[in-house]
């Protein structure tokens, strides 16, 4: 299979890259702002996709798949700097669609529970979204233009990713748990934010096989156990052997961040256990496997 994959650099995007290593017919093409290091099969292009000609990389590499993990995923971020949240999450994003249909390629788009507002939880993927942060708008927002350009895409939303990988430009919850506790530094955690946290390994091999796949229409694509966000910090806590004192209970609303959070955003993967055997770590073996890797 010959795929692109946006983003490369980020968690998700080099979790993917490791599982279509292990199939030595794949040709896998890369791209990230900033080079990385990996086998010598993975073809890499340095872009910044919001001045990138598109057309162009897309004609140039003529993929059968797009795997668009390229966003900004930081709610904060997103409320500060609207303009290039926008750009990069909602121009980008059609953009890369509309190259998508003209040359043929299969197009998967990871998006995010936060297009919910929060306030039932066990969001099913035909349930009403309505965003609370202007993160999750931008995911709305291209969620819509690529299901009406009709060009029978992939959109998996998920929730809560973690997971490790070497040098990451953004810390995930686990990384963030562990080095506060580590450091013996008091660490605020929401306990009334309800998700349903996602194994990064367990979201590329979904992703690789959705590739494979071909699947159209949208997935939620997460863990299958529906947990607090302080609870689940103190489970890393205690794989870890780390004391969980340190964690400090907090609401959302005294934490004051720049972007409003959705409280109970997790996820229903009915379908996706349904439509292509999506099975899920459990939070228990896959911290067991997340302290195995920080060890390496």
């Amino acid at each position: 299979m010959k795929i692109l994959i946006t983003g490369a650099n980020g968690l998700i995007g080099r979790k993917v890259i490791r599982l279509m290593l292990q199939n030595a017919d794949n040709q896998i093409y890369a791209t990230s702002q900033k080079r990385i290091q990996f086998d010598s099969r993975v073809q890499f292009f340095t872009v910044n996709l919001i001045y990138s000609d598109i057309n162009k990389l897309i004609e140039t590499i003529k993929p059968e798949v797009l795997i668009h993990c390229a966003a900004i995923a930081s709610p904060d971020a997103c409320e500060v700097d609207r303009y290039t949240c926008f750009k990069l999450n909602v121009e980008v994003t059609t953009r890369l669609a509309s190259s998508c249909r003209d040359y043929g390629v299969h197009m998967i788009f990871l998006s995010s529970d936060f297009i919910f507002d929060g306030n039932k939880g066990d969001y099913s993927e035909e349930d009403l979204s309505a965003p609370i942060s202007y993160y999750g708008v931008t995911k709305l927002e291209a969620e819509k233009n690529l299901l009406d350009l009709n060009i029978g895409a992939t959109i998996v939303r998920t929730s809560l990713v973690y997971g490790y990988e070497d040098h990451l430009a953004r810390m995930n919850i686990a990384l963030k748990v562990i080095d506060h506790l580590k450091n013996s530094k008091t660490y605020k955690v929401p306990s009334d934010q309800v998700r349903t946290p996602t194994f990064a390994e367990d979201l590329a091999s979904a992703l690789v096989t959705l590739a494979e796949k071909r699947l159209a229409g949208v997935y939620n694509v997460s863990g299958s156990e529906a947990i607090s966000v302080f609870d689940f910090s103190k489970q890393i806590a205690n794989v870890f052997g780390l004391d969980e004192r340190l964690l400090i209970p907090v609401s959302t609303k005294e934490l004051s961040e720049p972007a409003l959070r959705p409280l109970k955003t997790n996820l229903n993967i009915q379908k996706a256990i349904k439509e292509f055997n999506y099975q899920p770590t459990t939070i228990e073996n896959s911290l067991n496997i997340l302290k195995e890797q920080c060890k390496n």
